[in-house]
């Protein structure tokens, strides 16, 4: 079995990985900024997994990422897995976006986990293994107007990851990512209404269909935790795991059609044309 550190345990797809994977049989160290106050997580640990132990994390804070790795090592004399999940989100048109709300998206989103990543890889590369499991988003390829500072950010980790897929081969370091589509978490929840007098209307309106769509069959947080298990414990991990039916749907139909300018043809219709065209790709009709 491994020895697991996770990223933002405190709610959602990391919560729900770490019971899953400890409840499996691995060692795992659920991680989130503030332990004394994240009385569901300690109370899910206590009753569904009382020999996973839950560490303080802060990506935003270079010592506490360096505590926490250098713990996990101290405690379990290893680093087999690390699954850099922590993330916030955003969803606005870029002009009204602020440059302050971009840059705390890309410390946390892209700064914050190439720190953690930058922390654990030398620990693998010596032991001669490991594992690096990244959740990204189907909002890194599959990309909306007002949601373009998110999807960057999740777009910069895709690039980071192929990278470290070939720079880290030679040292037996598999790297995979988890790509959710629309999956019930609290992020959902976190979101701002756009400005009335936004000039950005059209695409808040088609970004605001795709989810309220994709949230009516939405995956949920124990699909990514059954995705992430996969990677870790398949003999032949995959690079890229979409998960849930809209990601399914796109991966489908992007493939079919196979020619990026093509789709982003696709993407400057108007509404009614594009909700026509991706119905006929995608086979499901997201914006009835």
């Amino acid at each position: 079995m491994s020895v697991i550190l996770i990223t933002g345990c405190s709610t959602g797809i990391g919560q729900e990985t770490a019971i899953q994977l400890s409840k499996a049989g691995h060692q795992v160290f659920a991680t989130c900024r503030n332990p004394a106050s994240a009385d569901e997580l300690n109370q899910r640990i206590g009753t569904e997994a009382p020999d996973a132990k839950v560490l303080a994390l802060d990506l935003l804070d270079q010592a506490s990422i360096d505590n926490c790795v250098a713990s996990v090592v101290e405690q379990a004399g290893r680093l087999d897995v690390l699954v850099s999940n922590a993330a916030i989100g955003a969803g606005s048109a870029i002009e009204e976006t602020p440059l302050e709300d971009i840059r705390e998206v890309y410390e946390t989103n892209v700064f914050g986990a190439l720190a953690v990543l930058k922390a654990a890889i030398p620990i693998m590369r010596k032991q001669g293994g490991g594992r690096l499991v990244n959740v990204t988003s189907l909002a890194a390829v599959n990309i909306f107007g007002c949601h373009g500072t998110y999807s960057s950010s999740k777009a910069a980790m895709e690039c980071i990851c192929t990278a470290l897929a070939q720079e880290l081969a030679e040292h037996n370091i598999s790297v995979s990512m988890i790509e959710p589509g629309c999956i019930m978490t609290p992020m959902w929840t976190k979101g701002t209404p756009p400005p009335e007098d936004s000039p950005y209307a059209n695409s808040f309106a088609r970004l605001g269909k795709w989810a309220e769509f994709g949230l009516s069959r939405a995956a949920m947080p124990s699909d990514c935790a059954d995705a992430i298990q996969s990677a870790i414990e398949s003999d032949s991990p995959q690079f890229r795991y979409p998960v849930g039916p809209d990601a399914e749907d796109f991966w489908r139909a992007f493939n079919e059609l196979n020619d990026p300018e093509e789709w982003m043809r696709i993407a400057r219709l108007d509404n009614a044309a594009y909700a026509e065209k991706m119905k006929e790709l995608m086979g499901v009709d997201y914006y009835a």
